[in-house]
């Protein structure tokens, strides 16, 4: 029964294995023990501290950090008489880092005695089922999945194993999840797409008879909205990441590893593909095909088809380039107005 979450001990490590783990070569004492991660600024005893750029390095003669993991081009001189790590990419060996120090949060695994869990479902035994959760008839739920407080699982969900909802999460029927999926606060979905037709005197609902698809290694923002198909499925491919406040309409198809920021609206039946950035704020009308390794800045209104490589921005949407020299007109317009002012002065003076 989950009712409480469980304590885990500080991970401590040697700088020596931080090292290696990220390919790093150690300078000065690669024994000492490093037992969590800081800013330059506010790091203690104890802690690694990452020199992300050049910017950083002024605040090192005053930084209390055990040991610094810095790029091939960081300052050796200020960084004499430290403990440190030279990687190629510091950026990345934070990420790297940090995953080996994230405070593993272990719950006591089972259902809560104050969540409701259908007979028909099936929940593994080493998952995590806090209170006020209830799971209809037909779900399954993976192993090391937790579910935080107030969600609704539908019937016939699935839910892969390591994946983590947090709380007030709405999943509604047939909504198939894979592994390792995070969905923060708030988020729903599977709810019906927006189709309705006028028949003359109301707008009469098309029912929405498909379903959505979570592949693994998905993040889902808190207060995103995913709409099921209407007869097929709407589909969100292994390893993309969707911000808060986004909405996904009805037969969407997203591709892998793309990148969706916050408050982007796509209308349905929209096929996006790989490695896809779509910037905050970026409308996309529906039936449109969006090709690989598209980059749309913010704001764009994507009105037609966008082939695969191309960099776009504006509404309606024009290559980047286009749309940057369309901008330095519009600086100038108030000056061009006024000489074209003058100009008719001068003509009816003639």
């Amino acid at each position: 029964m989950v009712e409480t979450e469980a304590c885990c001990a500080k991970e401590v490590m040697k700088l020596k294995e931080i090292a290696s783990s990220i390919g790093g070569s150690v300078e000065g004492d690669g024994e000492v023990d490093v037992e969590g991660l800081a800013g330059i600024k506010e790091a203690r005893e104890g802690d690694v501290a990452f020199l992300l750029n050049r910017g950083f390095e002024k605040y090192l003669p005053a930084s209390h950090a055990t040991a610094v993991i810095a790029g091939p081009g960081a300052d050796k001189t200020l960084l004499a008489g430290r403990n440190y790590v030279i990687v190629e990419n510091p950026a990345l060996a934070y990420v790297e880092v940090a995953g080996l120090f994230e405070a593993a949060r272990r719950f006591a695994t089972g259902v809560s005695g104050s969540s409701c869990v259908s007979a028909g479902a099936v929940v593994s035994p080493e998952a995590a089922i806090f209170p006020y959760v209830y799971v209809e008839a037909g779900a399954v739920i993976g192993k090391n999945a937790v579910v935080h407080p107030f969600c609704f699982i539908g019937r016939d969900v699935r839910i892969g194993e390591d994946t983590v909802i947090y709380p007030n999460v709405s999943i509604y029927d047939r909504t198939i999840i894979g592994k390792r999926v995070i969905i923060h606060a708030g988020a729903v979905l599977g709810a019906d797409g927006f189709g309705y037709i006028w028949d003359g005197q109301r707008h009469r609902k098309i029912p929405q008879l498909g379903a959505l698809e979570i592949e693994d290694d998905v993040e889902i923002g808190a207060n995103t909205c995913i709409d099921r198909a209407s007869l097929d499925k709407t589909v969100i491919r292994q390893g993309t990441k969707i911000d808060n406040l986004v909405q996904i309409g009805h037969n969407v198809a997203i591709g892998e590893h793309s990148i969706i920021v916050s408050q982007v609206g796509i209308a349905g039946s929209v096929t996006v593909g790989k490695n896809v950035v779509l910037g905050g704020k970026a409308g996309i009308r529906d039936h449109v095909v969006i090709g690989d390794n598209v980059r749309a800045a913010g704001g764009t209104g994507i009105t037609k088809d966008v082939k695969e490589h191309a960099v776009i921005s504006g509404t309606p949407h024009m290559p980047h380039r286009d749309w940057l020299r369309l901008q330095s007109y519009l600086k100038k317009l108030p000056e061009l107005f006024e000489r074209i002012g003058k100009i008719e002065e001068t003509l009816h003076r003639g």
